[in-house]
């Protein structure tokens, strides 16, 4: 096993993991322009990663994670089940035919409108062959991705796909979209929310920031390979989760969108029914 981390900054990681073996890849403006293929679409750097991985170490597989993302559970179904026409990813989220209502609640329905404009009845190349994509396929969160060596082959095809949905719809998740297209088409996607909790909202990262950077700076936490206690990182998935509900109910009220308040409210109640911290951060929402 291998470890590699692409960043522009080494320094950072290698004072918490000093004796680890790790290959640090050192993210240049050059190699992030050659990743970007002339556009500002940030996440055609992690296509462009992941493929120059799989071209570095050809025949090998590969586990992707996110930056914004840590495991909660202990990898290694993911790591014994590398098979062909099988994949993880972190978990499916939403059908496209209902992707128009689930992003209206949050005033961006004019991205998958435009995207679903775009594939519609459209022939698209993958791997040489012609293949059609519609309102029943699904997208999938990618902030974990686990590919058998024989997807490298389907790079170029996600790369592509990735440069044309945003092209023509500027939608924010078109990398997403690739890789869920492209997986379902061609293997077994598995879910592996159960294996690594992903954030992914400005509330959250910068709440994590904040929380590694007491961390590393108090009780003499300074070395990531002593790890960070199971409860610690309950406590941890919990709070960031909550605070994903917490998050959608102040959307709900800022865009005056009463059914989606309630609903999220609810939900956030049904999980943490005798908490009574919650409902004072609700009613904190509401004012």
């Amino acid at each position: 096993m291998r470890f590699v981390i692409y960043t522009d900054n080494p320094e950072a990681f290698k004072t918490h993991l000093p004796s680890l073996n790790i290959e640090y890849v050192l993210l240049t403006e050059d190699l992030e322009r050659q990743f970007l293929k002339g556009t500002t679409f940030n996440h055609l750097k992690k296509v462009g990663v992941i493929d120059l991985t799989f071209k570095k170490y050809p025949n090998e597989h590969l586990f992707f994670v996110d930056t914004d993302t840590f495991f909660i559970k202990n990898p290694s179904k993911i790591l014994n089940s590398f098979v062909k026409g099988k994949s993880f990813l972190h978990k499916r989220e939403y059908r496209l035919g209902d992707a128009i209502s689930e992003f209206a609640v949050f005033n961006q329905a004019h991205f998958p409108l435009s995207f679903m404009k775009f594939i519609s009845g459209r022939v698209l190349k993958m791997n040489n062959e012609t293949v059609k994509f519609d309102e029943n396929d699904y997208s999938w969160n990618t902030g974990l991705l686990a590919l058998n060596s024989d997807f490298s082959s389907y790079m170029e095809d996600v790369a592509d796909l990735t440069y044309q949905f945003y092209q023509n719809s500027k939608w924010f998740v078109s990398e997403q979209l690739a890789f869920s297209l492209v997986l379902q088409k061609v293997t077994e996607i598995r879910p592996a929310n159960d294996v690594v909790f992903h954030y992914w909202g400005q509330r959250q990262k910068l709440f994590m920031d904040s929380y590694l950077d007491e961390l590393f700076t108090s009780n003499n936490f300074n070395n990531l390979e002593s790890g960070i206690t199971n409860l610690a990182l309950k406590q941890l998935e919990k709070m960031l989760s909550n605070d994903i509900i917490l998050e959608q109910i102040n959307i709900a009220l800022q865009k005056k969108d009463y059914p989606y308040f309630l609903k999220q409210s609810l939900k956030i109640i049904l999980k943490n029914p005798l908490t009574t911290s919650i409902y004072k951060q609700i009613y904190k929402e509401l004012i």
